[in-house]
């Protein structure tokens, strides 16, 4: 667990407490069952379930709902939707 919080710490300097997707500035990590939405959360930009691991060059900070609305999508497309350089319609 503190290794956890050493790179969460550093994640949040050199990100510069804002969200890799939406560049929204984050909130602390929730603690209850609803987060907020603004709330720091430690995302793998390759997804576990597609092989990706702990590794620190694996992981970054998100809000809380862009870690939960980038589903399946790997983390540069949905970076791309965020900023609105292409419409979410195209990606349904």
């Amino acid at each position: 667990m503190a290794k956890f919080m050493r790179i969460r710490h550093r994640l949040r300097e050199a990100q510069g407490n804002l969200c890799c997707y939406c560049s929204q500035r984050m909130g602390p990590p929730h603690k209850g069952n609803k987060p907020h939405p603004h709330s720091e959360t430690i995302e793998h930009l390759r997804r576990r379930a597609d092989g990706g691991t702990n590794h620190p060059d694996n992981l970054a900070l998100a809000c809380s709902e862009c870690n939960t609305g980038r589903g399946a999508m790997d983390w540069l497309t949905y970076k791309t939707v965020r900023a609105g350089e292409i419409y979410r319609e195209v990606m349904a």
